[in-house]
């Protein structure tokens, strides 16, 4: 008996440790992605633009024109990608209302050709001598109630770098309310202004990083009170405006056509629903505290309006682009230093 007993305890030992060593010898599951890994995963739409971040941006521009070739620049706030090309979305302005009292800045995008989808509206109103703020994110992207708001002066205080140090600069206006054409962006689907090249999204990890250092401690999470309550009332041309087909990304408030549209275009979709949120990514429209393709060729110019682009040209989406932490612009204090602004016609 004290044979078989001990020839029992030998093979319960031995299979307990060759239970050990096959536990150790597997890799560990890990829910970390590399930086390649995170940025090809799907995101939701919500994550490319940053409501807080487009506000603090709104408090540096003064103008249309200046808005959309700064939120086109590589290594600033837009890393937006509705359609999954691994692309940053273009986005366009359209400036509205009067220069006098109250102005709008309605952002777009064109996912697909001839499909136009608002991505946010942004209304500035003199109140004394400041300029009011806010920054409303498109329900479909953003869920309801998606607000930031901020105030600044109502003149810049220095003028950008690039006003003063290139004559192709665009028009270059010291105020919000300074008389100036109202910017309609004439580009589209496949056809850039000159100093546009197509680039890649980045980490949603780096992406909030970046943001974390560019929003201003001023904005806060609501609805701008003085425009709340003011009787003054403008039109957004873009108001309502959403692509049936185009958009892959998960969306917050998709509408049916929407939802159709990415059933039938199943790359984006998740166990659970449409797409997923990124790993250990903050969402863009976080709460703030309050405190201190065609081919490379040229098309013909057409005549640019007053103080628009001059000319303009059609790419074809580049591939990719390395996202190893460098960018083309710099920080300054909560912000970004002035840009070249070559490629402008006045």
């Amino acid at each position: 008996m004290k044979g078989i007993k001990g020839i029992l305890i030998g093979v319960l030992i031995a299979n307990l440790g060759f239970s050990i060593y096959n536990w150790m010898a597997d890799e560990p599951s890990s829910g970390a992605f590399s930086p390649q890994e995170e940025a090809s995963e799907a995101i939701e739409a919500a994550e490319g633009l940053d409501l807080a971040a487009l506000t603090s941006l709104v408090k540096e521009v003064r103008g249309g024109q200046e808005l959309e070739r700064r939120l086109n620049e590589e290594g600033g706030i837009n890393n937006l990608d509705l359609n999954e090309d691994e692309q940053v979305d273009y986005l366009n302005v359209a400036e509205f209302g009067d220069f006098e009292t109250k102005i709008g800045y309605s952002l777009t995008t064109e996912p697909e050709q001839g499909e136009k989808q608002e991505v946010a509206e942004v209304l500035i109103e003199k109140n004394s001598d400041k300029a009011e703020i806010q920054v409303k994110g498109n329900e479909q992207i953003y869920g309801p109630d998606a607000i930031y708001n901020d105030w600044t002066p109502l003149e810049r205080e220095t003028p950008p770098v690039a006003a003063t140090a290139q004559a192709g600069a665009p028009p270059y206006y010291p105020g919000y309310f300074y008389p100036h054409p109202l910017w309609m962006s004439p580009f589209g689907y496949g056809y850039y202004p000159p100093f546009f090249s197509p680039f890649g999204v980045i980490a949603m990890s780096m992406y909030m990083n970046r943001m974390g250092g560019y929003t201003q401690t001023t904005v806060v999470r609501g609805s701008n009170s003085h425009i709340a309550n003011s009787p003054k009332q403008v039109q957004n041309p873009n108001q309502g405006k959403t692509a049936n087909k185009g958009i892959k990304r998960s969306l917050k408030n998709p509408t049916q056509t929407q939802k159709q549209f990415q059933v039938a275009n199943k790359s984006n979709l998740k166990s659970g629903g449409f797409g997923r949120s990124g790993a250990g990514a903050a969402s863009p429209t976080r709460p703030l505290s309050p405190g201190p393709g065609a081919g490379n060729r040229a098309l013909t110019p057409s005549k640019p309006s007053s103080g628009g682009f001059g000319g303009f040209s059609r790419s074809a989406p580049a591939p990719a682009r390395s996202f190893g932490g460098s960018s083309s612009g710099s920080f300054r204090g909560g912000g970004f230093s002035g840009r070249s602004f070559g490629g402008f016609g006045k």
